[in-house]
């Protein structure tokens, strides 16, 4: 299973550096987003402050979510998935690796943008952390609940809008817990473990629901 995780993983890290820089699509709506915000919301620093970590939140919660129409159709449409079942090889593992792809070329990025987003915000130098933080702990759950939308709908064609629509109600609570842990600090360890907690069941019970809506659109 670890073998077929790593596979996967080195091909789809493999492919992304071969076919340019689409991967970082996420990273410049990311810094997008919060420039039109920053100038949206005026010179007001102080008011900006108060809303810093939510912003940066929702933008990394939008920006993650990028692409993600294309995270298993492809194989599914061209044989890549229907070889990989009749080798007996683990779905849940490609399922896996596949986010963990999609986390390193979309997420990483936006987390190392992220403590300057939230400066350009007005957000304090003593927030930075517990920000980064909870986006490294909550990031998973965005990653692997987009992907449990994208492969419910990876033999529709044009079925971005449908994900859109599945993901949304589904990344509430990530983005609520996520916000809730910046805007606390680090003492308020409670919403970090809820959160860490999200992103445990939804790299279980995702990759497991994703694992068997695709091997139903093989059928």
């Amino acid at each position: 299973m670890i073998g077929d995780f790593t596979d996967i993983l080195c091909r789809d890290l493999l492919a992304a550096r071969r076919s340019g820089g689409h991967w970082a699509h996420g990273a410049v709506f990311f810094v997008m987003f919060i420039m039109l915000v920053a100038f949206a919301l005026g010179p007001q620093q102080s008011d900006r402050a108060l809303i810093a970590s939510a912003l940066v939140w929702l933008a990394a919660c939008l920006a993650s979510q990028l692409s993600l129409a294309h995270l298993f159709a492809p194989d599914l449409r061209d044989g890549t998935l229907d070889c990989w079942v009749s080798d007996g090889r683990s779905v849940v593992s490609f399922v896996l690796g596949k986010c963990t792809a999609h986390w390193i070329l979309v997420f990483i990025p936006i987390l190392l943008l992220a403590p300057f987003g939230a400066l350009m915000l007005g957000a304090p130098i003593a927030d930075l952390l517990a920000l980064v933080l909870s986006l490294v702990i909550g990031g998973p759950a965005l990653i692997l609940l987009g992907g449990l939308a994208s492969a419910l709908c990876a033999n529709l064609r044009g079925g971005g809008m449908l994900i859109v629509l599945i993901s949304g109600p589904l990344l509430a609570p990530p983005l609520i817990f996520g916000v809730g842990a910046a805007e606390a600090g680090l003492e308020a360890m409670a919403l970090l473990k809820i959160l860490g907690a999200i992103s445990l069941a939804a790299a279980v019970f995702g990759s497991f629901i994703s694992a068997l809506a695709l091997k139903t659109h093989l059928e």
